[in-house]
């Protein structure tokens, strides 16, 4: 068991990182799902597939490379995490904005971003970006 804090602050991060990638990976079947349901909003879906795609793969190997000790996972789960808030505070000022809409009879109520994806995402996010950066992972890591 760990019991060091470097150990610790890595294994939340990481463990944050695996839990924010499994999160997208079914994001993106959700949306390879929409894509053959609903072709008439291929564009749309296939924007957000291609995000959730990015996501995944950084989050994923970062989240089993922090808990190997390896720099490179590290550097996974801070690009992941800041892509995730970039991506979802984008899609929320879209939203705000109006040039996107969430209806309730085709592939809009599987992403519906606006708050209820600010309220999901944006506390992990930080909490995985946060814990990554700090110093206590950056030893762990063997810097």
């Amino acid at each position: 068991m760990t019991t060091s804090t470097e150990g610790r602050t890595a294994l939340a991060a990481a463990v944050l990182a695996l839990l924010g990638g499994l999160l997208y990976l079914a994001g993106l079947v959700l949306d390879v799902v929409a894509l053959v349901r609903f072709p008439g909003d291929a564009g749309r879906v296939a924007v957000h597939a291609a995000v959730d795609a990015v996501l995944a793969s950084a989050l994923l190997p970062g989240g089993v490379l922090l808990l190997r000790r390896q720099p490179a996972g590290r550097i996974g789960c801070i690009a992941g995490s800041s892509a995730a808030l970039l991506a979802t505070l984008t899609s929320a000022a879209l939203t705000a904005a109006g040039l996107t809409f969430a209806d309730f009879g085709g592939p809009g109520d599987l992403a519906m971003g606006g708050l209820t994806a600010l309220v999901l995402v944006v506390p992990p996010a930080v909490a995985t970006l946060l814990l990554a950066v700090s110093a206590p992972a950056a030893r762990w890591c063997g810097y």
